[in-house]
C-alpha cells in the first residue's frame, strides 16, 4: 500500500519537531543524568583546605587570606584583619547551598539568567581551586542560576551569598578592644595641665594620682569615657605616605586630643586623634564650619612593642567619627567636682587685691584730677604766658619721690610760687 505524500510529510515535521524540543530542552535532564544535582556546592570537608577567598564583582574585587598565623586578613586593605563574623557567614552560605537542578545550555537563554552579577573562588593553600562560581539572577522558583568553574551550563543553587566586593566593608572595625573592668588608670591631657587617676582593684572608685589633689573625680563620667574608647572603630583607611601631604592632614596636626589609659596587666594603651575643620565660607550669611567636610585621624599605640596595631600606624592614616573626637574631655570640670574655696578667704583676697592694686576707674580718675589742679601751672614752655612777660619755666619731671612712685599735686607748682614770701614785720 502506498502512504500519501501529504502523510509522509506531516510525519517528518513532527519527527523533526519533536527533535527540535528535546535538543531545545536538553538541559533538564533527571538527576541521575547529572550527577552535581542534589549534591553541595562545597563540600564541608574542604574547608580544612581553604586559605584563599576572592570576590569580584563589577569594577570591585576583594581578597580574603588566612596568614602564617591562621588569621584571616583583607589583603586588598593594607591586610587588616578581617570581620570574621561576616566571613563565618559567607562561607556557612556556601557551604550549606545545594546544587538544585540543571537549568540549561543554550546560549539564549544563559544570556537571560544575567550570570555576570559576582563571581566567588575559593582556594586551597596549594593555589588549587576548590570551588568557582559565577552568579546570575534569582530564579522564580526560589534560588539563583550560577554557572561553575565559568562552564557553559546553568544550575539554580538553593541559596547564595551576598556578594560584597567592597575590601573596606570586610575589616573588622574595631582596631583595639579592651574590657572597661581591666582599666586601673587614666591620664588626661587637659587645658594647660594633664590629670590622672587611678583605682587599686576592679569595681572600685577611681582617685587622683596625687595624693595631696582635693578634686574628687565624677564617677558616672569617668565611666563614660572608657565605654566610648574601649573598643574605637574606624571608617576608612589609607596609606600614611599619601596622606601626609594633604591640607587636611596637615590641618588636623593644631587640634589634637588624647588620653592614656593603663590596664591592671601593665599595658598603656595611648589614643591620640586630631581634627580637621574646614575654615568657615566666605558667605557671610552662613560663615559657620561644614561638619560634612571635617576630618578626624585616629592614632592608638601599645606599649607592648610587638603588637601589631603599633605596625598599622605607623603604615596607615585611620579615619574615625568625629562624635568620638568630641568625647575627649579637655577641662577638668568635666570630670572632677573641685573643692570650693572658703568664703572669708575670697573676701580676704578681693580686699588684699583693693589694697595693693586700685582698679582701673580709680586710676583714671586720680590722673585725671591731678591734670585739673595742675593745668593752670603748666603753659607750653615755648609760649610766653598771656599778660606776663617772662618766660615760664617747663614742669619739671616727675621724680621717684612719693608714695607708690607718683609725683603729688602739691609737688607740681609753678617757679614763681616755689619762692618764699619775705616777711614786711620786723
Amino acid at each position: 500500500m502506498k502512504i500519501p505524500s501529504l502523510l509522509i510529510t506531516v510525519i517528518v515535521l513532527a519527527i523533526l519537531t519533536l527533535v527540535g524540543y528535546m535538543l531545545r530542552h536538553s538541559s533538564l535532564r533527571s538527576p541521575v543524568e547529572d550527577p552535581r544535582v542534589g549534591q553541595p556546592l562545597l563540600e564541608r570537608e574542604a574547608l580544612a583546605q581553604l586559605e584563599t577567598i576572592e570576590i569580584s564583582k563589577d569594577a570591585d574585587r576583594v581578597e580574603l587570606q588566612a596568614d602564617e598565623e591562621g588569621k584571616w586578613v583583607v589583603r586588598t586593605l593594607y591586610d587588616l584583619p578581617v570581620d570574621f563574623g561576616k566571613l563565618s557567614a559567607f562561607v556557612q552560605n556556601i557551604v550549606e547551598a545545594n546544587i538544585g537542578r540543571r537549568i540549561t545550555s543554550l546560549q539564549d537563554r544563559l544570556d537571560r539568567l544575567d550570570l555576570n552579577r559576582g563571581r566567588v573562588r575559593l582556594t586551597s593553600s596549594a593555589g588549587a581551586s576548590l570551588v568557582d562560581i559565577t552568579y546570575g539572577k534569582s530564579l522564580p522558583g526560589g534560588g539563583t542560576a550560577f554557572l561553575f568553574d565559568q562552564e557553559k551550563t546553568a544550575y539554580q543553587a538553593t541559596a547564595s551569598p551576598y556578594l560584597d566586593a567592597d575590601s573596606t566593608n570586610w575589616a573588622a572595625k574595631v582596631l583595639y578592644e579592651f574590657e572597661a573592668d581591666d582599666v586601673a588608670g587614666i591620664q588626661f591631657s587637659l587645658a594647660g595641665e594633664t590629670w590622672g587617676i587611678r583605682r587599686e582593684d576592679k569595681g572600685k572608685d577611681f582617685v587622683s594620682t596625687t595624693p595631696s589633689d582635693e578634686k574628687t573625680p565624677k564617677q558616672s563620667e569617668i565611666t563614660s569615657v572608657i565605654n566610648q574608647f574601649r573598643n574605637l572603630r574606624f571608617t576608612q583607611v589609607d596609606k600614611r605616605v599619601e596622606v601626609e601631604a594633604t591640607d587636611e592632614w596637615k590641618g588636623a596636626r593644631d587640634n589634637t586630643r588624647s588620653l592614656k589609659f593603663t590596664l591592671f596587666s601593665g599595658e598603656n594603651i595611648t589614643v591620640k586623634m586630631s581634627r580637621y575643620e574646614p575654615p568657615p565660607s566666605e558667605d557671610e550669611e552662613d560663615s559657620t564650619i561644614s561638619t560634612t567636610d571635617q576630618v578626624t585621624y585616629l592614632r592608638i599605640s601599645s606599649s607592648r612593642a610587638d603588637h601589631p596595631i603599633n605596625r598599622f600606624m605607623d603604615e596607615l592614616t585611620i579615619e574615625a567619627s568625629s562624635y568620638t573626637f568630641d568625647n575627649i574631655p579637655t577641662e577638668i570640670s568635666e570630670l572632677a567636682d573641685l573643692p570650693e574655696e572658703p568664703e572669708s578667704a575670697v573676701e580676704a583676697s578681693e580686699e588684699s587685691i583693693a589694697e595693693t592694686e586700685p582698679s582701673p576707674p580709680e586710676v583714671a580718675e586720680a590722673i585725671e584730677e591731678i591734670a585739673s589742679e595742675t593745668a593752670p601751672f603748666l603753659p607750653d614752655s615755648k609760649e610766653a604766658t598771656e599778660g606776663n612777660a617772662s618766660e615760664v619755666e617747663p614742669s619739671p619731671p616727675a621724680t621717684e619721690e612719693g608714695a607708690e612712685g607718683t609725683t603729688t599735686a602739691e609737688e607740681i607748682v609753678p617757679v614763681e610760687q616755689a619762692e618764699p614770701t619775705p616777711s614786711t614785720q620786723p
